[in-house]
């Protein structure tokens, strides 16, 4: 399964990664292949020297988890969580070549029209402090105070649907 799923989503899609100045094949598609998933965040979050046992754990076998692809090339991943009536987007991570080429932020609109799509009424993540401001740019509040996961500082954010 792939996310847009239907003509009028992948519209709009096609018409976002066109201003977000993404040239190429966009998709991102929903797998089952966690030796991609593994390979992939292991290099998006290097840099943080965190061990295997920080980047992953006992949910990632139970979560759907999703690659970011752009021409035949994974570029990041993320997985959603499914509470009630909301996602939680959590190890969402873009490779340090591609970021700030718009990948994240399509990402980020494709997980709203899907949640759209399924009725859920918000979206939430926990977010590394450093980076909280580009989910703030696509609509996302942070709540509550700073606190430390897995060493890092992290803030808790929502967006309202």
């Amino acid at each position: 399964m792939s996310i847009p799923t239907n003509p009028t989503t992948m519209n709009k899609s096609y018409i976002q990664k066109q201003a977000l100045g993404i040239h190429g094949m966009v998709l991102i598609r929903k797998t089952n292949d966690f030796s991609k998933i593994r390979d992939i965040r292991i290099e998006n979050f290097k840099h943080l020297k965190l061990s295997n046992n920080d980047i992953f754990d006992e949910d990632d076998q139970a979560l759907d988890q999703f690659l970011i692809i752009h021409d035949d090339k994974i570029v990041g991943s993320f997985r959603l969580r499914e509470i009630n009536s909301f996602y939680k987007i959590e190890r969402m991570g873009i490779l340090p070549f591609c970021r700030s080429k718009g990948f994240g932020r399509l990402a980020l609109n494709e997980i709203k029209i899907l949640s759209k799509n399924k009725g859920k009424s918000k979206i939430i993540l926990d977010s590394i402090y450093g980076v909280r401001n580009f989910y703030a740019e696509s609509g996302f509040i942070q709540t509550g105070e700073v606190y430390f996961k897995v060493g890092i500082p992290h803030v808790n954010m929502y967006l309202e649907l």
